[in-house]
């Protein structure tokens, strides 16, 4: 995962940590340990959420979780 770009993003749309544990249903402090730590990985269902709260594209979501692992379809 690339803690960089995912923290960038959240910035970019002005949310905070916080922000972004509410629309997860996770506590502040679980978000800043999965967001801070690239050994901890989101679930595909908060992948899915972050990606709809971040705007994020299909490659912005390849290239945060899936260090560019995933085939271009």
């Amino acid at each position: 995962m690339n803690v960089r770009k995912l923290k960038a993003k959240r910035i970019e749309a002005g949310l905070l940590q916080k922000d972004l544990a509410k629309e997860l249903g996770i506590s502040t402090k679980t978000m800043c340990v999965k967001e801070c730590n690239p050994t901890n990985r989101f679930t595909i269902d908060e992948i899915i959420v972050l990606s709809r709260v971040l705007h994020l594209s299909i490659d912005d979501v390849n290239n945060i979780f899936f260090d560019h692992k995933l085939p271009n379809v």
